[in-house]
């Protein structure tokens, strides 16, 4: 971690410097007789949209500024009035606009799951890397825990769909989501906004400054508030714990266990980003950005539900109903506080037994442009830095049998070189190169029954591991542009990376299997470590032709490759019988084909794009959990075949009317690969000669009661066939006002939401229904608006998973648990801007 948060200090200090250096720097590079043919065109800010929705568009999905009626990639855009509208203030609302993007905030392991085109990444799994990478002013992290984090004062968002390896840095097999946020402008300019949220009872409120500080220099400051008292009721009640044993010599006080001290879990949340840009001469540009995140929740067992199968109206913790909870996708969820008598005897913690989860991110981003003629040459340096650390119970009752104290931290640092020519010929290039360090820490203490206390050391908890995980990623790429004829482009290129990855795992403390301290574990030189190294290298390449007849119709075909790398699973507790091969698992690869058309008709009135696509994916990274065993299955699926098209319109007649919709097929089909059951309990006594399998599901051998499943010819999780949205926007001028009114609706077919594809993780289709009102000065000087996200009151699952201790009576399946969409949302919001 020191040399990570060295390497940030550094790339400060050299960014700072060569902000104080450039006047000169550029003087030198440019000569004394420099003509205004070698001054600098802006390096590629963040993308902007225009006024007009149907018009020029401009994006950057090949790191260069484009129209996005003229870019050969299929890209949907979400520009700044459609975020306000919906009150899109966080990734998984943001996605909700897109079709085929289903974003799940996770919380506890890997913090969550972002899917595009029905690919994605388990979220139960620290260690695993998401297959959508999130690049924020072009600083990229596939880091699940990106979900959780609110975002704020944007100015645009661009959603890549497919593989994206040739010019993004890593990780970005099933698309990337790149949000530029609000620069400062040419003047001084002054906003707010507030907003109350009746349902959830949330404040937001947030304020910008923004404007030059010199000629050639420019500041804006963001930041924002919010406090939610809770969408979700969570209905533990104060019980007798069952699974007290005095004999152990637990402390009395653990006979009661408390229910919950927090009824209606929320959260409340900090953000605040500084901006500097500036071009201090005329071919040098520079950006600076810092964001800092601060979020404060209930912790992560009130981010899920339990959703069932249940032998009764209520969940079973190790096969003892829990009467205050139930079985239903709703807007309940139950997690009961620890007794005080046994959250004091975790080495962390909070003494009072009070769940709590606090996620700290901060985030710097420092881009040096430099144009000496026809050439580009851009820096982008990165450094992430994520903390979440949590007190919880997560077994879905008011027991908290599964308990957990984790603190996980991720650094990455990250280095971008761009070269791009501009040359007037029919040649051009893009060269550059990409290097990352990053490491991830993860510290559990678990506690996985009351009835197992230690008294020699006064613990509850079964274990408490440390996991560290450091990378190095390097790579290069190189992309050639060349125009034979004026309307006929053809790009080609690649990208070479290498990754080396290290992991190390060992419990500081354990009892029965998990007291593995003096355990030599193969491969290992230390006692009670289990260690593993990666290391993989791959070519993407990638190939795309384009036809421009027209300034205005775009016609593109396109041969795309896509790699994730491979690693190490975190979350998976170490027992003495544990091996690497049980925690790592290799790279995920894609490649295919993809055509599409785009064009602008009716006087630009009328924008279309369609677009056809063939991929395959190849060792895609699942994870499921085993209850028998308490451990994580770990390993890659043999393969995906993926068809499909989809199709988007914008229409706007007049400046006072705009019809907007998008509709997606994906056929998302699993190819050879015998995977694992969901969790299922065989009644005592079950021999095999008799045994009969739960649904979808078949025995490994003639001998053994284990459980395989063939997912041949199904769909991955989260992965629905159709998906698609429609919505229409009326502005009404009233003299010095207008009143702006606009209704959207979004429909998605059915999935599973978890990867075992237990039945009760099934999410039947659905629709969901937006709209606001907004009254503004026509100049938008100020404007008051009412939203409603999902007014139809729909729950619906993003995320699920098999839940610990739901996999207790025999002859039934293991119950869930899930990741539940927010519920209806009213909310009354003001801005204004001076």
């Amino acid at each position: 971690m020191k040399s990570v948060r060295s390497q940030a200090i550094l790339a400060g200090g050299i960014s700072l410097l060569a902000f104080v250096a450039a006047p000169a720097w550029a003087q030198v590079a440019a000569g004394p007789n420099a003509t205004a043919q070698d001054q600098a065109a802006p390096a590629p800010d963040a993308a902007v949209q225009d006024d007009g929705t149907t018009g020029d568009i401009v994006v950057t999905a090949r790191r260069r500024s484009e129209s996005l009626n003229n870019v050969p990639v299929v890209v949907s855009v979400v520009g700044q009035a459609e975020l306000t509208n919906n009150n899109a203030n966080d990734l998984s609302k943001i996605g909700e606009l897109t079709p085929t993007v289903i974003v799940g905030a996770y919380k506890s392991n890997g913090g969550g799951s972002i899917a595009i085109r029905g690919i994605s990444s388990p979220a139960n799994q620290a260690g695993f890397e998401q297959a959508v990478s999130v690049a924020i002013d072009g600083v990229q992290t596939s880091d699940g825990r990106i979900a959780q984090l609110g975002i704020f004062d944007v100015q645009q968002v661009e959603v890549l769909k497919g593989p994206q390896a040739l010019l993004f840095g890593k990780n970005n097999t099933a698309g990337v989501i790149s949000i530029a946020t609000a620069d400062p402008g040419d003047r001084l300019e002054v906003s707010g906004r507030a907003s109350y949220e009746f349902v959830g009872d949330e404040l937001t409120t947030e304020a910008a400054i923004s404007g030059p500080l010199a000629d050639t220099f420019g500041a804006r400051l963001a930041v924002r508030y919010r406090n939610l008292d809770g969408w979700l009721r969570n209905t533990a009640q104060p019980i007798a714990n069952p699974f007290y044993r005095a004999a152990t010599g637990a402390p009395v006080g653990a006979a009661q266990l408390p229910g919950t001290s927090d009824t209606r879990p929320g959260d409340k949340e900090i953000l605040a980003r500084l901006t500097l840009k500036g071009e201090p001469a005329d071919n040098v540009t520079f950006r600076f950005k810092s964001f800092y995140a601060h979020n404060k929740d209930a912790g992560p067992g009130t981010a899920t539900q339990n959703i069932g199968p249940c032998s009764g109206p209520n969940p079973r913790m190790y096969g003892i109903a829990d009467p205050a909870a139930d079985c239903v996708v709703d807007n309940r969820t139950t997690i009961g506080d620890l007794a005080p008598a046994i959250a004091a005897t975790f080495r962390n913690g909070n003494p009072d037994g009070k769940a709590f989860g606090k996620l700290t991110v901060m985030t710097q981003m420092v881009e040096l442009g430099w144009k000496p003629g026809n050439i580009a040459i851009d820096s982008t340096t990165g450094y992430n830095f994520t903390k979440y650390k949590f007190f919880s119970g997560l077994d879905q009752t008011s027991y908290s049998q599964l308990a957990f104290f984790n603190e996980q931290r991720a650094e990455q640092f990250s280095q971008e070189l761009r070269l791009t020519s501009d040359f007037a010929g029919p040649f051009n290039v893009m060269a550059g190169g990409f290097y990352q360090t990053s490491r991830l820490h993860d510290n559990n203490d678990v506690k996985l029954n009351d009835g197992s206390y230690n008294a020699a050391a006064n613990r509850f908890v079964t274990y408490e591991d440390l996991n560290v995980q450091t990378g190095n990623t390097l790579s290069a790429f190189a992309q050639a542009i060349v125009k034979p004829i004026p309307s006929i482009e053809i790009a080609g290129g690649a990208r070479y990376t290498r990754e080396r990855k290290t992991f190390d795992k060992r419990n500081l403390y354990g009892i029965g299997t998990f007291a593995t301290q003096t355990t030599l574990y193969p491969g290992s030189t230390q006692l009670g470590v289990l260690h593993g190294e990666f290391e993989d290298s791959n070519v993407s390449p990638e190939a795309t032709v384009t036809w421009r007849p027209t300034s205005d119709l775009t016609i593109f075909g396109a041969y795309r490759t896509g790699f994730k790398s491979g690693g190490f699973g975190l979350t998976s507790p170490l027992q003495t019988g544990t091996r690497i091969g049980d925690a790592d698992f290799g790279s995920e690869k894609a490649k295919g084909y993809e055509a599409g058309v785009k064009g602008l008709f009716l006087d630009g009135k009328l924008r279309m794009t369609l677009a056809a696509f063939s991929y395959k994916f190849s060792d895609l990274q699942v994870n499921t959990y085993d209850p028998a065993r308490v451990a994580y299955t770990i390993n890659n699926a043999g393969t995906v075949r993926q068809r499909g098209g989809e199709a988007e319109l914008n229409f706007e007649p007049s400046r006072y009317f705009r019809v907007h919709g998008a509709i997606a097929y994906t056929h998302n089909r699993f190819k050879n690969f015998i995977g694992q059951c969901y969790g299922y309990a065989f009644p005592t006594g079950t021999v095999r000669a008799t045994a009969v399998a739960p649904a979808n599901c078949s025995f490994v051998n003639a001998t053994a009661l284990t459980l395989q499943q063939d997912f041949g010819g199904r769909a991955p999780a989260r992965s629905p066939d159709w998906a698609g949205n429609g919505g229409a926007e009326v502005s009404i001028p009233l003299g010095d006002y207008k009143i702006a009114l606009t209704g959207d609706a979004f429909y998605s077919s059915g999935y599973y939401a978890a990867e075992t594809m237990a039945p009760a993780t099934y999410q039947n289709s659905f629709w969901r229904f937006n709209a606001s009102a907004r009254l503004a000065e026509v100049d938008d000087r100020w404007a008051i608006s009412l939203i409603g996200r999902n007014l139809g009151n729909k729950y619906y699952l993003l995320y699920a998973a098999d839940r610990t201790g739901g996999a207790s009576v025999p002859g039934t399946i293991s119950e869930q648990r899930g990741v539940v969409a927010r519920g209806r949302e009213i909310s009354i919001q003001l801005s204004g801007k001076f």
